[in-house]
């Protein structure tokens, strides 16, 4: 995390292919096991394409809400960027706002993978920073 500007910046390299990592984020049963910490998601909806949707809720907490966003950017292998609106923090019926990119760079038989914040979103805290490295490494549990 970048203190001097509050933004986001989460990397790691992953013992998989850039197309492991990708599907991760792109194959419902995949993103359902390793995006939040300690849970598995129902993904509600999953459209991956610039414009579409996704939806993911806890299906053991009905009083959260769902986390939904909005594709951005997707180019395969390369690159996915999103909004995202967060109702799990109970912020009332407006949620809360941020944007997120993700790179993926292939670097022989690895792959690293670079989160960061995108304005005007872009200030977070450590516990977002913490969040973040907790989902990837549920994901590179995953991709084993």
């Amino acid at each position: 995390m970048n203190e001097s500007k509050k933004e986001l910046i989460v990397t790691k390299v992953f013992d998989a292919s850039c197309q492991q990592v990708w599907d991760s984020w792109v194959t419902p049963n995949q993103i359902a096991k390793w995006f939040a910490p300690g849970i598995v998601m129902e993904v509600r909806e999953l459209d991956v394409r610039p414009g579409g949707h996704f939806r993911f809720a806890d299906p053991n907490d009905n009083a959260s809400g769902e986390y939904t966003g909005t594709y951005i950017t997707v180019q395969p292998l390369q690159e996915l960027s999103f909004s995202v609106l967060d109702f799990s923090q109970n912020e009332g019926p407006a949620g809360v706002a941020a944007g997120f990119k993700i790179l993926f760079e292939s670097i022989g038989t690895q792959t690293r993978m670079t989160l960061t914040s995108i304005p005007p979103e872009n200030s977070f805290d450590e516990s977002t920073f913490n969040a973040w490295t907790g989902c990837f490494d549920r994901l590179a549990d995953c991709i084993k």
